[in-house]
């Protein structure tokens, strides 16, 4: 009976965990779709440059336009795998590499490193590392979701959507990323076009990110 027990016990977590697998990897994107995704980086009131353009043998891109390309054709980049830390992911083995990765409290982009308790930002008492995401970023009225830590497990399902992570006043409003007006325009101007197994695409070069002043 004891035995019996521990096989039944052990049979119902393996299954609630696969059929909660199973039901994470359904939700968008999936394969052969496009999600298209407004970012921003935003350090002590000024806006740096976005990512330049790279490749990725999963899909999940950028063509240094300020926006997140979502094209999945590897169960790596769809469901609940989507994620910001997938696109951080792949833009350090992308081809070329890129200089980036985010913790809760520290922010390495390009050649510049910022962390709370340390980087200092020009009138600001103790600076904070946080993120705002809107899932329709285009919407004039809508109220972003504010987070604190854990930022690369952000799911990137909503078409449309937008980031911005800010390093700044914990109080301060958080501007939506520079290329939120021109996202619909700039996701055509990928030209819907799907990496091939070796990560390599043929797309219509998209509109450069606007540059936003400081502040």
């Amino acid at each position: 009976m004891l035995i019996l027990v521990v096989v039944l016990g052990v049979s119902l977590v393996t299954y609630s965990r696969d059929l909660r697998n199973s039901q994470d990897m359904g939700g968008a994107p999936q394969l052969g779709k496009h999600i298209h995704t407004a970012y921003g980086i935003n350090v002590c009131g000024e806006f740096r440059e976005a990512i330049p353009e790279f490749e990725s043998k999963i899909g999940v891109h950028t063509h240094g336009d300020g926006v997140i390309h979502l094209h999945p054709f590897s169960s790596l980049g769809v469901g609940a795998n989507a994620t910001f830390e997938r696109f951080l992911d792949d833009a350090r083995s992308g081809n070329p590499p890129q200089n980036v990765s985010i913790s809760d409290s520290k922010l390495v982009y390009g050649g510049e490193t910022v962390e709370e308790g340390k980087t200092i930002c020009e009138g600001v008492t103790n600076p904070e590392l946080r993120m705002a995401y809107w899932e329709n970023v285009s919407d004039e009225a809508a109220q972003p979701v504010i987070t604190t830590g854990d930022f690369g497990n952000r799911r990137l399902s909503d078409d449309g959507g937008g980031i911005t992570i800010f390093y700044g006043d914990s109080k301060a409003d958080i501007p939506k990323p520079p290329t939120a007006a021109d996202l619909e325009a700039l996701g055509a101007a990928d030209g819907a076009q799907v990496p091939d197994s070796s990560g390599e695409t043929t797309t219509t070069v998209a509109p450069q990110a606007p540059s936003t002043p400081a502040g």
